[in-house]
């Protein structure tokens, strides 16, 4: 039952982080490394968050995150991780692309991951 309460974009999101993780104890593609876990982000985010939503508080099974929510999310993410990690954090650097990974991310969610509860989730 837990497995359905997600959309497939969550799972595939999450088992791909997680196999890149993996992956990358051993070996590192550049570009993957750099930009992959900031595109599956929003996927697993907003997925946990959506499904906090339907399953939860307030247990809506038809609710969806709105548009403005989403890139809520990606704006905040981009700020975080971009400009107020980077500045108090040596370790971290800003780089643009990344926001556009975060913005991508959050269009698949839009597209793919934000779906209401299945009628035999209910």
């Amino acid at each position: 039952m837990l497995f359905k309460a997600f959309s497939k974009l969550f799972w595939i999101s999450s088992i791909l982080f997680t196999l890149h993780q993996l992956i990358e104890l051993r070996w590192s593609i550049p570009f993957i490394h750099a930009y992959l876990d900031d595109f599956l982000a929003p996927s697993i985010v907003l997925g946990l968050a959506l499904s906090f939503f339907q399953n939860i508080f307030p247990a809506d099974p038809n609710f969806k995150l709105s548009t403005l929510m989403v890139f809520g999310f990606v704006l905040w993410y981009a700020l975080l991780f971009e400009w107020v990690f980077p500045y108090y954090d040596e370790r971290h650097f800003a780089d643009l692309w990344d926001v556009l990974a975060y913005f991508l991310g959050g269009l698949l969610f839009l597209k793919w991951g934000n779906e209401p509860l299945p009628k035999k989730m209910r």
